[in-house]
């Protein structure tokens, strides 16, 4: 397996906008690195944070994956290669299982990286763009990630972008708080809506669509506003979260600046990728923007309190690595010899110990030996 990176830890958040890649556009994207890398399994997952393929193959791929990403974001091959790491092999294996146990992520143990890599990976099976190979590999990525979210304490404090987001709201120095919450119907917006629904003197306006018709509630915090009316609301707003997938600005700072009428201090959170904020609001009198790149600061602090967790975690991936590796082995034996059974069949257990003795380190060979005698047959 081999795969390409861009990530938080080698772009900032203006250099990862240029290569998201929105599910919208994800088949066809899976599509051309099929045809242009001459490969048969690919998967793609793209999040505000990461952008990362795996491909399934022997052979280096690696320059046309850097070329599918030039010609998607525009940018020249030596950004890209400056920008990009690349892992081949059990490397990749090893990145794809501390990528999807949120153990690459900027904030250690975060729940979210795990719901969209299970998405990323479910698009491009029913795509069929997946084989034995790849399914193994995710598959037992998803599995490794419960496990750890299960036996450690790395996913037991709630913190991720979405949770860190409502922690700012929740330290303003007001009593009573009002949050305008634009996104509140998507995946990210839904986990600050219940994060925000969680404190004490907390009023939310969320925006609706209106093509979708203005939902009720069943909890007297939140009220409906169409979205063409976000900036009427705008003034009786504390925070305002953007938390969508528009490909627009959801508010620009000239009329942000028009609509504050209240002179107070206002928090503005952009949790989207690419920005939903102009970030010029963030200059404006009595106005404070935090953005993606911003909380990864505050995730620092969290993430040190973590280091034992994030050590019993390695336990378990280097556990449930050895056991993928050991099936992605088998089958790679099986397919080379499809008749491996007939040739072995006459293959005495004398001379097959004898064999495993001269190819194993002693430590190997004392465990199947140990393995052997405690056997029932």
């Amino acid at each position: 397996m081999e795969c390409i990176s861009i990530s938080h830890k080698t772009a900032a958040s203006e250099e990862r906008q240029k290569f998201y890649i929105p599910k919208e556009k994800a088949g066809d994207f899976l599509q051309k690195i099929r045809a242009d890398a001459g490969v048969e399994q690919c998967v793609l997952l793209s999040t505000c944070n990461r952008t990362e393929i795996y491909v399934e193959g022997e052979e280096n791929r690696f320059r046309e994956l850097e070329k599918a990403l030039e010609t998607f974001s525009g940018s020249d091959a030596e950004q890209i290669r400056n920008l990009a790491r690349r892992y081949q092999g059990k490397r990749a294996l090893h990145h794809l299982f501390r990528v999807v146990c949120g153990m690459e992520s900027m904030v250690l143990g975060e729940d979210e990286i795990l719901g969209q890599t299970r998405d990323a990976y479910g698009l491009a099976s029913e795509a069929g763009y997946t084989g034995y190979e790849l399914n193994s590999a995710f598959q037992a990525a998803l599995a490794c990630a419960k496990r750890v979210k299960t036996e450690t304490m790395i996913s037991k404090t709630a913190v991720s972008v979405a949770t860190l987001a409502a922690s700012e709201v929740a330290h303003l120095p007001v009593p009573h708080k009002t949050v305008l919450l634009m996104g509140g119907s998507g995946q990210m917006g839904g986990i600050i809506l219940k994060n925000l629904l969680g404190q004490k003197n907390v009023r939310v306006i969320a925006t609706v669509r209106s093509h979708n018709g203005i939902r009720q509630s069943g909890s007297p915090q939140v009220e409906h506003v169409d979205y063409q009316d976000r900036y009427a609301v705008l003034d009786e707003a504390d925070a305002v979260i953007s938390a969508t997938t528009s490909p627009h600005y959801t508010l620009t700072a000239g009329r942000v600046q028009k609509a504050m009428k209240t002179p107070k201090e206002r928090l503005f959170l952009d949790i989207s990728m690419p920005p939903d904020l102009d970030a010029e609001i963030g200059k404006l009198a009595h106005c404070r923007l935090v953005a993606l790149d911003d909380i990864k600061k505050l995730a620092e602090e969290n993430n040190r309190r973590k280091q034992q967790a994030f050590a019993d975690a390695e336990e378990i991936l280097e556990e449930e690595l050895e056991r993928l590796s050991k099936v992605l082995a088998f089958h790679h034996f099986t397919e080379r010899d499809a008749c491996w059974k007939e040739r072995y069949a006459d293959c005495s257990a004398e001379k097959l110990l004898y064999l495993l003795r001269d190819g194993l380190d002693s430590g190997s060979f004392e465990t199947v030996l140990n393995a052997l005698t405690n056997m029932v047959i």
